[in-house]
């Protein structure tokens, strides 16, 4: 299979790169970030712009919202033990599991949306906080416009503060036009 789409690999991912450095650019390598889930999209975006930018030493953030498969965990930890030069973060809610809330105030839904802020944005944002201080940086996500409706209507570089969760960072997503 890869043998066979050689030249359209090395099409999207020369792409990609390009990209990748035309974003960095603006960004000093200490501004710079990967949000990692160990999912096959983070994953993908972590490997292009650790290629890209030659840099292997950007910080990575792993969000555990307390609900990841234990296969994630594994690979995570894996991906840590031969990544050793890679500045691995974990962001967790280490006060609270996800499911006690869940026995406290019910589960989350369109109207109630605790989720999100308890167990992902927030601590993403203290360990964001931590490392970079009050700078502006630059991170890297695996999202897809394909993946889903609401990913559809984003922007493959988001820079103002309106567009994003966290408002100090702006976002760049290098596989956004790939499908699966």
């Amino acid at each position: 299979f890869v043998e066979l789409n050689r030249t359209r690999l090395n099409l999207i991912e020369n792409e990609a790169f390009d990209f990748i450095k035309k974003v960095a650019q603006k960004y000093s390598t200490e501004q710079l970030m990967i949000s990692f889930s160990g999912g096959k999209d983070s994953t993908c975006t972590e490997d292009l712009t650790v290629r890209a930018l030659s840099n292997p030493s950007i910080v990575h953030v792993f969000g555990n919202t307390t609900l990841e498969f234990p296969l994630t965990i594994k690979y995570v930890e894996r991906f840590r033990q031969n990544n050793t030069k890679v500045i691995f973060k974990v962001a967790k809610n280490n006060e609270q599991e996800f499911l006690d809330v869940c026995e406290d105030i019910g589960p989350p839904s369109r109207v109630m949306r605790w989720c999100c802020t308890m167990f992902k944005t927030g601590p993403i944002i203290r360990v964001i906080n931590r490392v970079f201080g009050k700078g502006k940086i630059l991170t890297f996500y695996g999202v897809r416009k394909y993946e889903s409706t609401s990913r559809s209507k984003y922007n493959r570089l988001e820079e103002h503060s309106e567009s994003v969760k966290i408002q100090k960072q702006s976002v760049a997503s290098p596989i956004f036009y790939w499908k699966d």
